[in-house]
């Protein structure tokens, strides 16, 4: 049974994570929340569980295996640091930091440690996300052209923006760092092709928010494909709007990840064409994927994810995202603010 501390309860997905925790083998044994709320007895599981005000007297008094943080960008980093310096095991919510340079020296202290650190880049783990990637190292595409990506979300109208999540000095950015993060990090992953070089554009058309609430950008990878991602908060309450294509010169794909609302108890669908002879029959094929309905952070596949991370840190296999993937998705959010801020294309830190 692995003993974890919960640091950040005042986050949005701390009720998903500690239902898919109830289904590990895996116990909350103390919590910690910094700020005033919430506290263990307003959530489910964590009524007879320690409480601690401050990270660092947690990780001094109490003897844990890991340590799942979902604190504010800003303070991430630290309590990172502070766990993997007594080489605790840390799974951590994405992006991890507010700036590649906040987690440089994190990630230099871990490549030290015997910590096995995790991230919640959880698309990673989805069935058509790894049939993505399989078809990419098949072949499947040819030369990769471009891709199209969606990420758009309810509109700020309908959350609540007194969270620190659209505080610009707790998150830094909006939208794009909180969900267009996920396919900066999803797509290159599928593609096995890093982003160099973004173009970016962002709005911020609500004035009581300090963090953009719509971003268009361009990206360019290493092997020179280009693609764009959209993403905004611009819809009505409870709706989405996601979409993945990718198109190469022998195949292509699309997908729509999430729905209409958000939820992984029904299908999705991932379309494919194909210029491939041994396609000739049926160039269009959907393969269509039913989920398990279960309860938690990504649902079953989610719970899967976290599977895996857990088999990491008994050795069987290396996480399905580090802490190096969170540094080079930050150098992205890096390059991508940069380029908002400046109107010009610009280089991603290392590429």
């Amino acid at each position: 049974m692995t003993n974890i501390a919960y640091i950040g309860l005042d986050h949005h997905h701390c009720p998903a994570y500690l239902e898919s925790i109830a289904q590990l083998d895996a116990e909350v044994t103390c919590a910690c929340e910094p700020s005033g709320d919430p506290t263990p007895t307003d959530l489910d599981g964590l009524d007879d569980v320690a409480f601690y005000r401050d990270p660092d007297q947690l990780l001094a008094e109490e003897a844990v295996d890991l340590v799942w943080v979902t604190l504010s960008n800003r303070d991430t980093p630290a309590v990172l640091r502070s766990a993997i310096e007594r080489d605790v095991d840390v799974f951590t919510e994405k992006p991890a930091a507010r700036t590649a340079t906040e987690l440089e020296s994190v990630a230099e202290a871990a490549r030290h440690s015997s910590s096995t650190v995790g991230v919640s880049y959880t698309w990673r783990g989805h069935p058509v996300s790894r049939r993505l990637r399989d078809l990419s190292d098949a072949g499947f595409f040819g030369d990769v052209d471009a891709f199209d990506a969606r990420f758009v979300a309810s509109a700020l109208d309908a959350r609540d923006t007194d969270h620190y999540l659209f505080d610009g000095s707790a998150s830094r950015g909006g939208i794009v760092q909180w969900l267009g993060v996920h396919w900066l990090d999803l797509v290159p992953w599928m593609l096995d092709d890093p982003i160099v070089r973004v173009n970016a554009r962002t709005s911020a058309s609500t004035p009581t928010v300090d963090v953009e609430d719509g971003a268009a950008l361009q990206i360019a990878t290493e092997s020179g494909v280009i693609g764009t991602l959209t993403c905004g908060y611009f819809l009505r309450q409870g709706r989405y709007d996601t979409h993945i294509a990718v198109y190469g010169d022998r195949g292509r794909s699309e997908w729509d990840p999430m729905g209409k609302t958000f939820g992984f108890d029904g299908e999705t669908t991932l379309e494919l064409d194909s210029t491939d002879d041994g396609w000739a029959s049926t160039p269009h094929r959907s393969e269509t994927y039913e989920y398990d309905g279960t309860p938690g952070y990504g649902g079953k596949w989610g719970l899967e994810f976290f599977e895996e991370y857990f088999a990491a840190r008994n050795g069987v296999c290396e996480p399905p995202a580090t802490l190096e993937d969170a540094l080079t998705v930050l150098r992205v959010l890096d390059a991508t603010y940069e380029s908002a801020e400046t109107g010009e294309w610009t280089r991603v830190a290392g590429r």
